[in-house]
């Protein structure tokens, strides 16, 4: 009895010693990892995103807006009933099987399932879990942007991924602006899972609003003629630029390529870009206004005189030619602007002088970025003068030899529409709340001399190569551009071009300033004269009745 007592004792104390080592274990030395782990369990945080700041077009059109959404995440501790949500998941967020069974059994107190589907999915969803009594997934408030009208100045806008950052274009730009402060929310749950006490720890607060300067009237005309002009005259590419030449307001920018900014994720890496800011390219005849412009501010021509418009003009061992090698004879400096005279061209560059002429392009910013408020804008290049050889005035003064953007050609050509004030183009026209001031405007060339170059772009339109732009009853001044490509090492390609034109109007009160540009037409028609000028008169001739333009008198 003693004995049996004995053994009874030493196992009754044993198991005590046990279960008491097993509360020292757990309170004393394993007590900070259960505490860690009791509160990851019991207590945990939510992140919600603010409204991103709304988008808006100069008349305040909607372009992009935050709508509510509900993003649906996983506890994998607390889930019950793996399968039948494997088979909710699938079929009703079309999420590949494989997929959710690796996010199923993950061990993880939170997995993300879906982003920012509609409401009425996620109520559709949960309500389905509900009835099958499988728990586990969590809905969680959240945002999704949203563009009303597609694809219309995507390129100019951009979009916003996932986690609410901007990706490109205007949204990318200005994401800080738009993002605004997130709001943090600490929770406490029961072992169930059910949260009992919920917390706000951090206010959050919208974004900004942006009010840009596109006219969204005028980008769907201008998008709409430029994808037609592309399909017309089988083009690579085409980009349109419309302007306010007196402020520098982008009143569209628009381009062929584009894409539909709620579904972005079908897009292609070529079709985001947004060509009038990343795209350089060789002006060709466009340019020469500019090379005109240099010989007035520095007087070495004059008006009535007369320059040798010859058939071909030879410069260091390098035959230059006129289009289709025409022979012009003696000419008049509004003759070589209105037929777009090669060899006249050069001749009134040389009197100029390669120093005068570097500064004078320098000056009116070419080999420059715009500042354009928009990301991946490129400088163009306007090679430095000590590194010109004895072709580069020829070839510089033609157009060729450097290089800009559309964006850049644009609101270089402003400067002849407004009497010689270099303009900043701007894309964005308000914030809210405002912040500071714009760049300052400032004139550079004389007054007069613009009026006496849009004389000479009168004419290119009146008579000259540019009579498709003709619109009866108003006056356009205008110049056309057609510039063989050149590509990497394989130098100027025969039968690949770039066409412009670029002009503006009325010449007398101009309010429209518009460029197009043709990368490499592949029909038989490549001129910018036969190709690009129709494209300007069409968005010409719908601005003119969007703003009931009375014609001149």
């Amino acid at each position: 009895m003693n004995r049996r007592f004995i053994v009874a004792f030493v196992c009754l104390m044993s198991f005590f010693m046990i279960i008491a080592g097993r509360l020292v274990q757990l309170q004393i030395i394993e007590a900070d990892q259960w505490r860690a782990w009791a509160k990851r369990f019991q207590e945990g945080t939510v992140t919600i995103p603010a409204f991103r700041g709304r988008i808006y077009d100069r008349n305040g059109v909607l372009l992009a807006e935050d709508v509510r959404a509900i993003s649906v995440a996983l506890d994998n501790y607390t889930m019950t009933r793996p399968e039948v949500l494997e088979e909710l998941l699938v079929t009703q967020l079309k999420i590949p099987r494989a997929t959710v069974r690796e996010k199923l059994y993950r061990p993880s107190y939170f997995t993300w399932i879906a982003r920012a589907i509609s409401p009425e999915h996620a109520e559709t969803l949960k309500e389905a879990a509900r009835q099958a009594g499988a728990r586990g997934l969590l809905f969680l408030e959240d945002r999704k942007r949203q563009y009303p009208h597609r694809d219309l100045a995507s390129n100019v806008l951009g979009f916003v991924g996932i986690d609410g950052r901007g990706l490109e274009g205007i949204e990318l730009f200005f994401d800080q602006e738009l993002q605004g402060t997130e709001s943090i929310w600490s929770f406490v749950r029961m072992a169930n899972g059910i949260q009992v006490e919920r917390r706000q720890i951090q206010a959050g607060h919208p974004g900004r609003d942006l009010t840009l300067t596109i006219d969204s009237r005028i980008q769907y005309i201008a998008e709409n003629a430029i994808t037609r002009g592309v399909r017309t005259y089988k083009a690579k590419a085409g980009i349109v630029v419309v302007m306010d030449p007196w402020t520098g307001e982008v009143l569209a920018m628009a381009q062929d390529k584009r894409y539909d900014l709620n579904n972005f994720q079908a897009s292609r890496p070529e079709q985001r870009q947004n060509l009038a800011v990343v795209y350089p390219f060789e002006p060709g005849s466009s340019f020469k206004v500019f090379t005109m412009l240099a010989a007035l501010e520095y007087n070495v021509i004059d008006l009535h005189e007369r320059i040798s418009g010859s058939a071909t003009y030879r410069i260091a061992h390098h035959t230059f030619r006129n289009a289709d090698g025409r022979e012009y004879g003696m000419v008049t400096p509004t003759d070589v602007i209105k037929n777009s005279i090669n060899t006249a061209m050069i001749r009134i560059a040389q009197r100029i002088g390669e120093e005068r002429f570097y500064e004078a392009l320098k000056k009116y910013g070419f080999g420059q970025k715009t500042g354009i408020e928009l990301p991946g804008e490129v400088s163009g290049y306007l090679p430095p003068v000590r590194s010109w050889s004895a072709l580069e005035i020829g070839s510089i003064a033609i157009g060729q030899s450097l290089s800009v953007t559309a964006i850049q050609l644009a609101s270089r050509v402003a400067l002849i529409a407004n009497g010689g004030k270099l303009v900043h183009p701007k894309i964005v026209k308000a914030r809210t709340p405002p912040l500071g001031e714009g760049r300052e405007e400032r004139s550079i060339v004389p007054e007069g001399l613009c009026r006496q170059l849009t004389a000479m772009m009168i004419e290119t339109v009146r008579s000259g190569t540019g009579i498709l732009a003709q619109i009866p009853g108003y006056t356009i001044a205008a110049k056309t551009g057609t510039a063989q490509k050149a590509l990497p090492g394989q130098g100027y390609v025969k039968g690949k071009y770039v066409a412009s034109f670029e002009g503006f109007f009325p010449a007398e009160a101009p309010k429209y300033l518009i460029l197009v540009v043709l990368d490499e037409p592949g029909g038989r028609e490549y001129y910018g004269s036969e190709t690009a000028a129709p494209i300007f008169r069409e968005i010409a001739q719908q601005l003119i009745a969007l703003d009931r333009i009375p014609p001149r008198p």
